[in-house]
């Protein structure tokens, strides 16, 4: 017989499960730069801001949520122990409606590997016994808020929100011009409203005119993606 511990909140969602590992931030990414839109090889392109954050673990990325900004993970690479994420942040977008570009903040957490306090509640898989969760660790995740693709979510008030995840949704569009056509492809990003919700919205990134051949078939990609919203008023 094993034992586990689940924990649900108010409204019957899983919080704690003794049996899933948590996590915790393991650090604040190093801001590299930011890239305005830009105009490259016939067409126009989205800009961006990168960082840096250097573990060999594995990694959960979590972003401020400024308010009116569309706000998500653009692309990430790992080599050498160093991770660079891309990140999207955008508001207010210019005459060929690229969002012109902001630095945000960025953190990562990852899995809680082992106990690190003295003191406080620590579980433990029922199992194979490696921890699972230390309450005594600063920074764990503690959602106050989920959602997915089509699916807002409205959330308390807190001085700092922030995100962990990234819709994996994917849009190219065709449209005619004589001669020729439009080809536009999109992402979706995460924007907070001024009534306190987060959902998913599509941000246009990238754009070419073709002045002659024929146009292909609008396609698009999406998969199941949920995101959290914590608190991140004490992340350093």
């Amino acid at each position: 017989m094993t034992n586990t511990l689940r924990i649900l909140n108010a409204a019957g969602d899983l919080v704690v499960d003794s049996d899933t590992p948590g996590t915790s931030c393991i650090g604040k990414a190093n801001f590299l730069k930011t890239v305005q839109p830009y105009y490259k090889d016939s067409a126009w392109q989205t800009g961006y801001s990168q960082y840096t954050f250097a573990t060999d673990r594995p990694v959960l990325w979590a972003f401020d949520l400024p308010l009116g900004r569309r706000v998500g993970i653009f692309g990430t690479s790992y080599q050498d122990g160093v991770h660079t994420v891309g990140v999207y942040c955008g508001t207010g977008g210019d005459w060929e409606k690229f969002d012109r570009q902001e630095a945000v903040d960025v953190w990562a957490f990852s899995t809680i590997s082992q106990a690190r306090s003295k003191f406080g509640l620590i579980l433990r898989h029922s199992k194979e016994h490696y921890v699972t969760h230390d309450f005594g660790t600063p920074n764990i995740t503690f959602p106050i808020a989920s959602g997915s693709l089509g699916e807002s979510v409205r959330i308390p008030p807190v001085d700092r929100p922030i995100a962990i995840g990234n819709a994996p949704f994917y849009n190219v569009s065709y449209f005619d011009l004589e001669p020729g056509y439009i080809l536009t492809n999109s992402r979706y990003f995460l924007l907070r409203t001024a009534n306190n919700t987060v959902g998913y919205t599509a941000g246009l990134t990238f754009k070419r005119i073709e002045s002659q051949g024929q146009r292909g078939k609008d396609s698009t990609v999406s998969h199941p993606s949920p995101f959290l919203v914590i608190d991140g008023s004490f992340l350093p």
